[in-house]
């Protein structure tokens, strides 16, 4: 079976979208153009509208945005748990070097040529299979204190099924993550929806879990109206919002 790759053309003009796409659609069939389209607010609109989504073929010069707003859109898609690829298709190479500290796949000048995509092409479908999924590896960058006590920032590779949950912290932007064997990762810079999106289980405004670690629900010691998640091989226990109670047992039954 073809691994297909779902793709988004972002480019404000009109001539680039339409050529570069021909080359796609006529040449490389395991590339599927979901849009083509030009500004980085459309190409946005339609990646949270679909999630399937793989990569990006990204203008940096979008008149109606800015000379640079493609580097911009993809500097903040860095801050995504799962990042979509981007190839930079720009007709300026003055860009180039700033551009790679977003970790784009590649940069080409305009105009395309056939060799150029077609190694770049290549490329990615020889790497896609490493790239984390939903279910599979999520990169996290996040605080740590040093052998000095300094406080650092470092990033690892997690798997999904070692995130037993996801809790908000107080008065920030940023979530800490606990894992199956207690280590807990603090100040990670993200947002509970963008977990929820990854498949976690929101059970309070400030806690999601991992629902294959959930044993069961139970009541807080002394009362019979608040609730807790207990977990298969944790002794840790989080509250269960009351708005969110009638979900989480719907969701029990399922599994």
């Amino acid at each position: 079976m073809v691994n297909r790759h779902r793709v988004i053309i972002v480019d404000d003009e009109p001539l680039a979208r339409d050529e570069l796409g021909a080359m796609l659609n006529s040449q490389h069939l395991d590339f599927d153009v979901v849009a083509a389209v030009e500004n980085t607010a459309k190409a946005w609109e339609l990646m949270q509208e679909d999630e399937s989504i793989e990569g990006l073929f990204l203008d940096i010069d979008i008149q109606t945005e800015s000379k640079r707003a493609g580097l911009d859109f993809a500097l903040n898609l860095n801050r995504l748990l799962v990042k979509p690829w981007v190839v930079f298709i720009s007709g300026y190479s003055e860009y180039a070097v700033e551009a790679f500290q977003s970790f784009p796949v590649n940069y080409l000048v305009k105009p395309v040529d056939q060799g150029s995509l077609a190694s770049v092409l290549q490329w990615i479908r020889i790497h896609s299979e490493d790239r984390p999924k939903k279910t599979g590896r999520i990169n996290i960058r996040h605080r740590r204190q040093d052998a000095h006590g300094e406080f650092v920032y470092i990033t690892e590779w997690v798997n999904h099924d070692e995130i037993l949950y996801i809790q908000k912290n107080a008065g920030v932007g940023t979530v800490k993550i606990g894992l199956i064997d207690g280590e807990v990762l603090d100040g990670v810079n993200s947002t509970l929806k963008e977990w929820e999106a990854l498949g976690f289980f929101q059970i309070h405004r400030r806690n999601l879990v991992n629902l294959a670690h959930v044993r069961r629900e139970m009541p807080r010691v002394g009362e019979n109206t608040v609730y807790k998640v207990g977990f298969k091989n944790s002794p840790l226990e989080l509250d269960i919002g009351p708005d969110y109670l009638l979900l989480f047992r719907v969701e029990l039954r399922k599994l």
